[in-house]
């Protein structure tokens, strides 16, 4: 097979196949579609796409169209409904190769790890399994996950990939080879966000926090924190964007609004559900500080790597205040791109908010810093280079050891 390249020549790649439970466009799962999108370059991409709710709000998007403009072959249309993993792989597999021909590699995608495995060994092809938060801790050992874990550990040819260092910690304590296993951060592009401006300090101020509903991202935190933070900063408002990714995770917005109700706050914190991704980036990019307040739950044993909507309020130029939870601190630098305070300390949170939309020099500072962590380390087009090196050596080792 043969890509044109950056420089417009065109010249013979490896073919990667990438699994992913969603759908692929812009919306579905940003972060993934942006993973794939800038290997183009490097990689005839091969995506086998599922049909999994997005996290954020769908618009009328011709995914094929967009992914064929830029080289990418989409398949989409695959039926292996009742299928076992592996009778599902084995028609993946012979659609592939009847297209496609011989495979070089296999990328499996967060959850879709498991389904790739089984892929990879239909095609002959090495895994790299890229892991971007449950993936590496929930999953490892549960139920429904374990076992094809455990051999994917013990796959002389496989590679890991971690979207923060507390991830690949996890997996490593797994049992994934560290020779083979490398932090792989997710990347923005940074054109889709205009340089920082001077905050606007004649109009009240906007708090903003994007994610999806659950228990582990410390919804209930930030408004009980608000709830202090408000006194002294009466018409601020609070925006909470995004939706509910699991049907057990339904009922925590009602809970929330009732506790909003409760509290008397009605008029100061907005609902606004989910919406698409460059609504997401236009609201993040008007607001004055963004609040990431994720907390651990036992039972639920759920750690985050890095939010992806740090990274988009840092590129924004918005200071963070977050937790010191999971991959976050290895973004958020206290006192430099914004505050962190510890798990579950309410009073905490609401003091950094105020110390923030007290000080408008002190978010420009902490925003542009934010700013050139995102053009310096979370640079989309730097990461990509990263993750294409990565693979074709996966590709030299496991074709080194069909020599053997």
């Amino acid at each position: 097979m043969s890509v044109e390249t950056a420089s417009g020549v065109i010249r013979a790649v490896p073919t990667v196949v990438h699994l992913s439970l969603y759908p692929f466009d812009p919306n579905s799962h940003p972060a993934t579609y942006r993973t794939i999108l800038g290997l183009k370059h490097h990689f005839l991409n091969v995506v086998v796409s599922g049909t999994n709710p997005g996290y954020f709000q769908r618009r009328a998007v011709d995914g094929a169209r967009l992914a064929a403009r830029d080289g990418i072959q989409v398949l989409s249309d695959l039926d292996i409904r009742g299928q076992s993993r592996s009778k599902a792989a084995a028609t993946v597999a012979a659609t592939v190769l009847r297209r496609y021909g011989p495979i070089d590699a296999v990328v499996g995608h967060l959850q879709s790890i498991p389904g790739a495995f089984y892929l990879a060994r239909q095609l002959n092809a090495p895994i790299l399994a890229f892991f971007h938060g449950d993936d590496a801790n929930i999953h490892l050992q549960g139920k429904k996950y374990g076992a094809v874990y455990s051999d994917l550990r013990d796959d002389p040819a496989a590679f890991f990939l971690g979207v923060s260092g507390n991830l690949v910690k996890r997996l490593i304590a797994f049992g994934m080879p560290s020779e083979r296993t490398f932090v792989q951060h997710l990347g923005l592009d940074l054109s889709s966000y205009p340089e920082p401006t001077e905050p606007d300090i004649a109009r009240p101020l906007k708090l903003i926090m994007v994610g999806s509903f659950r228990r582990s991202k410390g919804h209930e935190i930030a408004l009980r924190a608000f709830a202090h933070f408000i006194r002294g900063f009466p018409g601020a408002t609070l925006h909470l964007i995004g939706g509910v990714s699991k049907p057990e995770h339904r009922h925590l917005v009602r809970d929330l609004k009732a506790l909003v109700e409760r509290m008397g706050l009605g008029a100061s914190i907005r609902f606004r559900g989910r919406m698409p991704i460059d609504g997401v980036a236009r609201e993040v990019a008007g607001s004055d500080i963004a609040i990431q307040p994720s907390v651990f739950i036992p039972e639920e044993g759920q750690l985050e790597g890095i939010p992806n909507s740090i990274l988009e309020a840092m590129a924004s130029g918005v200071p963070v205040v977050a937790t010191r939870h999971g991959g976050i601190p290895e973004a958020v630098e206290h006192e430099l791109t914004g505050l962190l305070v510890d798990e579950y300390d309410i009073e905490g949170l609401a003091r950094a908010l105020s110390r923030l939309a007290a000080d408008p020099g002190l978010r420009r500072r902490y925003g542009l810093a934010g700013r050139r962590v995102v053009e310096e380390r979370f640079n989309s087009a730097r990461q990509s280079d990263l993750m294409a090196e990565r693979i074709r050596k996966m590709i030299e080792v496991h074709a080194g050891r069909n020599l053997d």
